[in-house]
């Protein structure tokens, strides 16, 4: 039995998954996957995984949408364009 055979009775998506899953996640083959993506995979024994929630945030940053409910961005940058002095940091004297 495949790998895709054995999720169609799971509830919903792995967290982790093979390459032939995660490439059926993404909408791709497998080979489009792997030259795309092989690289991000995590190496467990003779296993290559790929996190449910990283193959979410590689879909969302494809298609400029915020990242997934509960995942944070890879770096907040809501400071980036402060420059100064913050008042309350100042030494009043």
């Amino acid at each position: 039995m495949s790998a895709l055979e054995r999720i169609k009775g799971l509830p919903d998506w792995p967290g982790r998954m093979t390459a032939p899953v995660a490439a059926a996640y993404m909408g791709i083959s497998a080979a489009s996957f792997l030259s795309r993506y092989r690289d991000r995979g995590f190496r467990e024994g003779a296993n290559v995984l790929w996190a449910r929630a990283q193959l979410d945030r590689i879909i969302a940053t494809q298609f400029d949408l915020p990242p997934p409910a509960g995942q944070a961005a890879a770096r907040d940058t809501t400071w980036d364009d402060f420059e100064g002095v913050n008042p309350w940091d100042v030494d009043l004297k």
